[in-house]
């Protein structure tokens, strides 16, 4: 653009006059991912940028519980029906082996994840914080329906013999560590996070 005249290209925007941003930081804001929370916007940072999953329309009749003797704490947890077959046979084989494979978690819908956020929000924790170690709402691979959580869903699990089996047998069953140690997504090692792809790798 040329100024002609002077006056004008000194001209200070009043507030009465738009400012216009320029078409790329317009672009930058608008491709920002963001998730609201009791009415508070919050811009997603790396590394689940990028991240974001398209959840499924589940209802109840899609699920299969995971058997009580396999479930931490015999809690009741549900898994998607076309992955309920492939993780018992997986927990069978494991305790044929004389491996004890216990499920701490499975499906977690966003609205679930949202209510985990809004609980440790309401303790006094941050967002950046939360998401240090909680996926966001809609960046959980949970709200799939197929992918595991094993017990002890924390560091420990990858100096288990538990974890050395998965890593060896997981795969005939047609279970990938999403998060392993180097993963593409650049995402904290979750040796204990496991889902099902339907197919033999």
């Amino acid at each position: 653009m040329v100024c002609v005249s002077q006056p004008a290209c000194n001209s200070r925007p009043t507030k009465s006059s738009p400012v216009v941003k320029p078409l790329e930081i317009q672009e930058q804001e608008e491709a920002q991912e963001v998730v609201t929370i009791n009415g508070e916007t919050y811009i997603i940072p790396l590394p689940w940028t990028g991240n974001r999953f398209t959840a499924p329309n589940l209802d109840y009749s899609d699920f299969r519980r995971i058997p009580s003797e396999y479930s931490h704490n015999s809690s009741k947890i549900y898994i998607l029906a076309a992955a309920h077959q492939p993780v018992v046979a997986l927990l069978h084989a494991a305790e044929k082996d004389g491996v004890l494979l216990k499920v701490e978690s499975v499906y977690r819908s966003a609205g679930y994840q949202k209510r985990i956020f809004k609980r440790m929000l309401a303790e006094g924790r941050t967002f950046d914080d939360i998401i240090r170690y909680v996926a966001p709402p809609g960046y959980s691979q949970h709200m799939l329906g197929t992918a595991v959580d094993f017990f002890p869903s924390n560091w420990r699990f990858a100096d288990t013999t538990a974890y050395t089996w998965l890593q060896e047998n997981g795969p005939r069953f047609g279970f990938e560590e999403t998060y392993s140690q180097f993963n593409s997504m650049k995402m904290p090692w979750e040796a204990w996070h496991w889902n099902y792809i339907g197919e033999k790798l």
